[in-house]
């Protein structure tokens, strides 16, 4: 009787070490678990770039393996068909380095979206909005015109906050913010693209 063999492969792994096994990229499940515990250590791949290369790894070579290594499995794929295997360095002990790099990202950050928002509301005048809103109200278009600027400020600042659904290290709520889900898009759209590179063999240098 035959045990039949769930793998579960994933689009994309970080690596910090060199060598890949079938563990780093797919999660395989088997009711003889000494199938699992002897299929998981496997050595797929080892890198010898340093990090410099990408590699994307097809279901079909597990199964080649799968087929090699037992007899009487029948193997089913429930996940991805292929995974992209990126290498980075474990973390650093420069904490300084890390810390220069976000101050230096936020400073930039600050002054940009600073002169977007001035430069948006130059072309839509805003100012001249106020003036027309205090004129109507008052009689005078100065008056109460300093109120609505710090009103329209702090709303702004407010708005942000929720909409990006952060403060701080903490959320508002369990949600995902759209800076999280614009980025996973982006993620499963280039790996997408790079499995289809490869696939293709259209001579993209960063994928073996």
């Amino acid at each position: 009787m035959s045990d039949t063999l769930y793998i579960s492969m994933r689009q994309c792994v970080e690596l910090t070490t060199d060598h890949v096994t079938i563990a780093d990229v797919a999660a395989p499940e088997c009711k003889n678990k000494s199938v699992v515990n002897r299929l998981k250590p496997i050595k797929l791949l080892t890198d010898n770039s340093h990090g410099k290369n990408r590699y994307i790894v097809s279901i079909m070579k597990i199964f080649e393996i799968v087929d090699k290594e037992f007899q009487n499995v029948d193997v089913q794929s429930v996940g991805e068909t292929d995974c992209v295997i990126e290498f980075k360095k474990a973390n650093s002990d420069v904490k300084w380095l890390e810390f220069l790099k976000v101050a230096t990202i936020c400073i930039i950050l600050f002054f940009g979206a600073g002169f977007s928002i001035m430069s948006f509301n130059n072309d839509v005048s805003v100012g001249g909005m106020f003036e027309k809103i205090c004129k109507l109200l008052t009689g005078d278009k100065n008056t109460g015109k300093n109120l609505m600027e710090l009103c329209y400020s702090l709303g702004m600042g407010v708005g942000i906050l929720i909409f990006y659904n952060h403060f701080g290290p903490k959320k508002l709520s369990k949600d995902p913010t759209p800076i999280e889900v614009e980025m996973r898009k982006y993620e499963m759209d280039v790996n997408q693209t790079l499995i289809t590179g490869h696939n293709r063999d259209d001579g993209k240098l960063d994928v073996k």
